[in-house]
């Protein structure tokens, strides 16, 4: 396990202990380092998770006990290898990225191909660009009015996407979203202060959990 993997399995853990109840409704899907903590009362049924990296062990188990298929989007060549690689049913996959914006969006690669996770373009470095949709357009192309959980472990397109108008408009219950350490602070906690006035009850340095 890299360091930076080790890293963000802490500080979920130590969110975990800090801020997630001890109710039977509330429970983890997935292991320590991909996992997320969430309500399951009513489960949630109309399931978006942007985001692959190496492991999916939070949309796997998810998979298990939603009666509608899990949504799962990664444009990147990690993210599609590792869906590739992974048997699980109840899952439908589209190599494409969730912006704010519908079209072709550049991102930077990975500093350590090891890591793997391609990142919101950065300046100075690399840049590659990949198909990427907004989330009204996944709504309308997928028939949904409403969100039941959405997940965004999308290196730095989180910010825009929560801090946009859009957010407000679309019914969206659970929350789960990852910051990366490199954002700076200040459009760090302006985009958790947002997501807490929405309802979201748990931060720390690299996630925040509903």
């Amino acid at each position: 396990m890299g360091l930076n993997v080790w890293f963000r399995a802490k500080a979920r853990a130590a969110v975990d202990g800090l801020f997630c109840s001890s109710s039977p409704e509330v429970r983890r899907f997935g292991d320590q380092a991909t996992g997320w903590v969430i309500h399951t009362r009513p489960m949630p049924q109309v399931c978006y998770c942007a985001g692959v990296g190496h492991a999916m062990t939070f949309e796997l188990e998810l998979a298990k006990v939603t009666e509608r298929p899990v949504l799962v989007f990664d444009p990147s060549p990690t993210g599609v290898g590792t869906v590739e690689r992974t048997e699980g049913g109840n899952l439908r996959f589209f190599p494409v990225g969730i912006a704010a914006e519908t079209g072709t969006v550049e991102f930077s690669p990975p500093d350590d191909s090891r890591e793997g996770s391609y990142s919101v373009a950065r300046e100075g470095k690399q840049k590659i660009s990949f198909e990427c949709w907004s989330l009204a357009d996944i709504l309308r192309k997928n028939g949904d009015s409403s969100i039941d959980l959405l997940k965004m472990d999308i290196e730095g397109f989180e910010c825009d996407i929560v801090d946009g108008p859009l957010m407000d408009s679309i019914p969206v219950r659970p929350r789960c979203v990852e910051f990366e350490p490199w954002l700076t602070q200040g459009r760090r906690l302006k985009t958790i202060a947002r997501l807490q006035r929405a309802g979201a009850s748990a931060n720390s340095p690299t996630g925040m959990e509903q």
